[in-house]
């Protein structure tokens, strides 16, 4: 797989990939392979950032503001969690974009704990064979009226 421009905004590959945050945990399930992912620990910013299409170095800037430890530290392993999440085709490099807004620096900095991804294939099947549907108001399935 080609790396990724560090100054490239970053975005979700697809609509097929869809996420949701639990408390300190993000996952992320995608739809196309019925693979889901769970994001811990500083993994939950770095995800909130590739929503709001900040590129690696904006990520790692941002990391580094809001985290103690050393700016190389935090970048590498922002590049580490972005080139995982980039190969899963989770995420995807996108120049057309503008980047977003990284936050300011936080008040208090928290100490630093590296991104932690696990993927899960356990409930792969079940996902693929039945999908989630698109329902309007006529409701799933659409069947014929009697006659």
């Amino acid at each position: 797989m080609e790396k990724l421009d560090r100054e490239a905004p970053l975005r979700v590959a697809s609509a097929n990939v869809h996420s949701k945050v639990f408390g300190d945990e993000v996952v992320v399930l995608d739809m196309n392979t019925g693979t889901y992912f769970s994001l811990r620990e500083s993994a939950v910013d770095v995800w909130s950032l590739i929503d709001r299409n900040a590129s690696a170095a904006g990520i790692a800037e941002a990391m580094a503001a809001r985290y103690d430890a050393p700016p190389e530290r935090i970048a590498t392993a922002v590049d580490a969690l972005i080139s995982e999440l980039a190969e899963a085709e989770l995420v995807v490099a996108d120049p057309s974009l503008d980047p977003g807004d990284a936050p300011t620096e936080a008040a208090e900095r928290a100490a630093f704990i590296p991104p932690q991804i696990e993927r899960f294939t356990d409930m792969q099947d079940l996902l693929l064979l039945d999908p989630i549907h698109e329902v309007d108001d006529t409701g799933w399935p659409h069947t014929q009226a009697t006659r």
